[in-house]
């Protein structure tokens, strides 16, 4: 029997700016099948512009009917917007953040698949224009993946860290704007899902 990966996310996760339109899901899809023939099934289930909240609703209807044995997450950028050159709250405070991620973690436990859940990767902070009214900071990320690294060790979940790796990168050449990946970043990132799936034994 066919076994069942999905993904739920944002634009990142959805494939926005893969100039080739895979974007990284698929190109997993395609690494996996590569090696492990005739034997997974992928439904991308991410949507441009969902932050957590949305990707938490989007759970209800989307994932809980389906069978999953892999869920991967890869959420959150959507929800570290902030006026430019500002102090004013974020869309979503820590204490709203820990709410929807928990509320997300209790849909998914539903199902009874594993999950693995993607940190999120900087942003090219320079990128963003003088016209543009809202800027993310990597500050914010750094910050918003130790909160989510701390509620996955919390229920035993897998969290892929990436942040790291990525910031030593020359983003310059793998993005396509301030925070989406270009052809060859999506490739790099199912590259480095695939390499993090067999190692911890999850696929």
């Amino acid at each position: 029997m066919l076994k069942n990966i999905g993904i739920i996310g944002d634009s990142i996760a959805h494939g926005y700016y893969d100039e080739k339109d895979l974007g990284w899901f698929t190109r997993l899809g395609k690494i996996i099948l590569e090696n492990h023939p005739d034997t997974y099934l992928f439904n991308n289930m991410s949507q441009s512009g969902d932050n957590i909240a949305d990707t938490t609703n989007r759970a209800i209807f989307e994932v809980l009917s389906r069978h999953f044995d892999l869920i991967l997450v890869n959420t959150g950028i959507n929800d570290l917007r902030r006026r430019k050159n500002s102090d004013l709250q974020l869309d979503f405070s820590e204490g709203a953040q820990i709410m929807y991620w928990n509320k997300l973690f209790d849909i998914l436990a539903l199902t009874k698949a594993k999950i693995v859940v993607l940190d999120l990767t900087p942003v090219i902070e320079n990128r963003y224009t003088e016209q543009a009214s809202l800027i993310r900071y990597n500050s914010d990320i750094e910050r918003y993946n130790q909160i989510i690294k701390e509620i996955c060790n919390q229920k035993n979940i897998n969290f892929f860290a990436r942040y790291d790796k990525w910031k030593n990168r020359n983003l310059d050449i793998l993005y396509k704007d301030a925070t989406h990946p270009n052809s060859e970043g999506h490739q790099i990132m199912a590259e480095e899902v695939y390499d993090y799936l067999e190692q911890n034994k999850v696929l």
